[in-house]
């Protein structure tokens, strides 16, 4: 369904905070697969106010999993690399970082989709917004149908390609459960599989500072992977145990 893209992003916004003022998530010593394969990165800006925020997402075809990296996740330590990646079918996020030398990893469970309620159409409240189809556009050489969802608090317009071989729905999967008013199943069924949003427009009709354009300004091919068997857990890396 083209919302989980949205809901995806903005779930990641809400981790993204958690890393940087240090909410805790509960830890979890689940095995890791032997490794996570990437194809394409996905670049995304949000913009916010005047502020600027970018975070690359890293996908890979047909996987359950996605990782993303940004500058604010190692903002203030010189010398360390950290790059997460969610993984939907273990319902955990692993934090993959170099530090002194070590490489480890922290798994945690991940956390709760409703603490994102309130930056995406909320499930329960979905069919009270109006959907309707728009003009169509090409962005980043990609042709982009657009679509509107709104309701007396918010606007959201968004423009989705089929035309990609990736896509957040791989992980979050497609959904028929309340759909807004107006909106054609039919269109689940076309961005079930490679449906990417390249742009999306929140507008917060009541409080206009929450308002925010979210952004595609790259996909690009890449082959990047994590070894995950080269990374220990934050206690043996520091000396403190296995």
């Amino acid at each position: 369904m083209t919302g989980q893209s949205i809901k995806a992003i903005c779930y990641n916004l809400i981790l993204l905070l958690s890393l940087q003022y240090g909410f805790s998530q509960q830890t979890t010593t689940v095995d890791l697969p032997s490794s996570y394969n990437f194809d394409y990165i996905y670049k995304l800006k949000i913009t916010h106010k005047k502020e600027h925020t970018n975070l690359d997402y890293y996908l890979n075809s047909g996987s359950t999993y996605f990782g993303f990296d940004s500058p604010e996740m190692s903002k203030g330590s010189s010398g360390t690399k950290m790059f997460m990646v969610m993984d939907n079918e273990l319902n955990i996020t692993a934090m993959f970082m170099e530090m002194m030398g070590k490489k480890m990893v922290q798994k945690s469970t991940l956390l709760n989709p409703n603490y994102v309620a309130a930056a995406t159409v909320d499930d329960k409240d979905s069919s009270e917004f109006k959907f309707e189809q728009i003009g169509s556009k090409s962005i980043l050489g990609y042709e982009c149908e657009g679509y509107v969802t709104e309701n007396n608090e918010m606007k959201i317009t968004y423009y989705i390609t089929d035309d990609v071989p990736v896509s957040f729905n791989q992980v979050w999967g497609a959904s028929a459960k309340n759909l807004p008013k107006g909106f054609n199943p039919e269109l689940m069924k076309k961005y079930a599989e490679n449906g990417l949003m390249l742009e999306m427009i929140y507008v917060d009709k009541k409080k206009s500072k929450n308002s925010m354009t979210m952004e595609c300004i790259a996909l690009e091919k890449t082959d990047f992977s994590i070894d995950t068997s080269q990374y220990g857990s934050m206690m043996s890396a520091l000396g403190g145990g296995n």
